[in-house]
């Protein structure tokens, strides 16, 4: 299995802790084509607020096209079937204006930057799990 990227430091939390795993990769598939065309994957179980930060991650041939939304949309109403969820993150590079338009559809507020180790800076997006479950996705 090739353990690059987000699997470097997922497969050792699952091998600490396999319950965690359900938090962890959806591949995303297009329908017609059955080719696996992305993925989602949360970044840990809630944390001690009930927090949820979620990546996630498209080919560029399949961009803008309802993928992520519908993608996002599925993976936030599951996490929200968890009453431990309380708030929902998301986490997107300053210059990616596709992904903050996809945040700020759902509704999510903006709530401040942060300097991620491996991506650099970062925009903070938040929605309670509440809010989310009103919006019906």
């Amino acid at each position: 299995m090739d353990e690059s990227g987000p699997l470097a430091w997922r497969v050792p939390q699952v091998l600490l802790d396999p319950l965690i795993n359900k938090w962890f990769v959806r591949w995303i598939v297009a329908i017609e084509s059955r080719e696996i065309i992305g993925s989602t994957s949360f970044h840990g179980a809630p944390n001690a607020d009930g927090m949820v930060e979620i990546g996630l991650g498209i080919s560029q041939n399949f961009q803008n096209q309802g993928y992520g939304f519908e993608a996002l949309a599925g993976m936030w109403s599951w996490a929200c079937t968890y009453p431990e969820v309380r708030t929902l993150r998301y986490t997107v590079s300053t210059d990616n204006a596709a992904s903050i338009a996809l945040v700020r559809k759902f509704g999510f507020g903006h709530i401040g930057q942060q300097i991620d180790e491996i991506d650099g800076p970062e925009e903070i997006y938040e929605m309670s799990a509440e809010d989310f479950k009103k919006i019906g996705n």
